[in-house]
């Protein structure tokens, strides 16, 4: 399963930086986003990596709501790259962050609305973004959604959809830009993901292990078919950290 994987690490000489998105890659998706708990196993595996090499968490999640998931102790880069946190504790935005805050609560009273018309959805504001869940809106009221979020245009915001969701993120910020502020040219990555905002960082790290989690097209050099084999795979360095892993000063 993992061998053509294992032969580019090799060539590289070991990986020396982890990038793993959370949702749908190191958890199942969940119908609300507050129940992707992560099991005590997945922290650990995490930790002893981290110990290792530098781990990153990278999420369209807003930082504390992952925080309050899986910890402090961990590098997380969230809101697709608008908000970052080390594991040493200190915490920073990107520039004008306080008025996309600002932005974000004015169009949550805007749109707030829209959990009344369509049954199961929930807009959650994110102090930064804007989401529309709708795991739970019946599947004949979706292309509904789908065409008026499509149509929505808010100054400073882009609308991205994702699996279950749509979102007003931050016009000109992603995944891709935010990780290339990590890389240099002495590494050799991994950045695993499942979703369409994932798909911007592969496409800037193709010389480097990039891993496609679940169906679907994709610009990432591998495939693996759900966050069980994910955390497999990342057993499988951890065990061969002598070849698998490189350390840089």
């Amino acid at each position: 399963m993992f061998e053509e994987m294992v032969k580019m690490i090799e060539k590289g000489n070991g990986l020396t930086k982890l990038f793993l998105d959370y949702d749908g890659t190191l958890v199942n998706l969940t119908s609300e986003p507050e129940l992707a708990v992560p099991t005590d196993s997945l922290i650990k595996l995490l930790g002893e990596l981290k110990s290792e090499i530098p781990v990153y968490l990278i999420t369209g999640r807003d930082i504390n709501g992952i925080l309050s998931l899986v910890g402090t102790d961990f590098n997380i880069i969230a809101m697709h790259g608008s908000q970052f946190h080390d594991e040493n504790g200190g915490t920073w935005l990107i520039d004008n962050f306080e008025n996309y805050v600002i932005r974000t609560s004015e169009l949550m009273m805007k749109y707030s609305h829209l959990e009344e018309d369509f049954h199961g959805l929930r807009v959650i504001d994110k102090r930064g973004g804007l989401q529309f869940h709708y795991y739970n809106v019946e599947r004949k009221e979706r292309k509904k959604l789908a065409k008026l979020i499509s149509n929505l245009h808010e100054e400073g915001f882009e609308t991205y959809h994702g699996k279950y969701v749509y979102e007003l993120r931050i016009r000109g910020i992603n995944k891709g830009m935010a990780i290339l502020r990590y890389v240099n040219g002495n590494d050799f990555v991994l950045f695993a993901g499942d979703d369409n905002t994932d798909e911007e960082a592969f496409s800037v790290l193709n010389e480097h292990i990039t891993i496609k989690i679940g169906r679907g097209m994709t610009k990432a050099r591998f495939r693996l078919q759900s966050p069980v084999q994910m955390k497999k795979f990342l057993s499988y360095i951890l065990a061969n950290k002598g070849t698998m892993l490189r350390k840089v000063a």
